[in-house]
């Protein structure tokens, strides 16, 4: 005849709470660990001709367009004169400065997206998000 032992049953739900438990833990982590860009974005050479993959800022202060690659931040940037943006195959905040009117913003543009200063007006970009 088959026998059972008592304690195997009390043993197995112990172990099913303490898993339980675990991935509560663990998802709770998750969640709870803000989600941030990696510092891996970096400046690259644009091309000839212009590679529009990347991120770009027409600028009447460099002889070319500035680029970019990489998803990541960039802080204390100072891009004088900035006049375009291009996001390229990326979704880009630029954090900017109105130089005519000190009037501080954001932009964020989507996958292929321009946009450009209105009114003649030129920006210096303090930072830049490449998600």
């Amino acid at each position: 005849m088959f026998s059972m032992k008592i304690g195997r049953p009390v043993r197995i739900q112990g172990l099913l709470k303490k898993s339980t438990v675990t991935v509560a833990v663990t998802a709770g982590l998750s969640l709870a660990i803000p989600v941030t860009p990696a510092a891996a974005a970096n400046g690259v050479y644009c091309g000839s001709p212009v590679i529009q993959e990347y991120v770009r800022i027409d600028t009447d202060y460099l002889p070319g367009p500035a680029c970019f690659a990489n998803a990541g931040a960039l802080n204390s940037m100072s891009l004088y004169l900035s006049t375009h943006f291009h996001s390229g195959n990326n979704k880009v905040t630029f954090v900017y400065t109105v130089q005519e009117n000190n009037y501080q913003t954001s932009l964020t543009l989507d996958k292929w997206q321009d946009r450009g200063l209105a009114f003649g007006f030129h920006a210096t970009v303090t930072s830049m998000v490449i998600w």
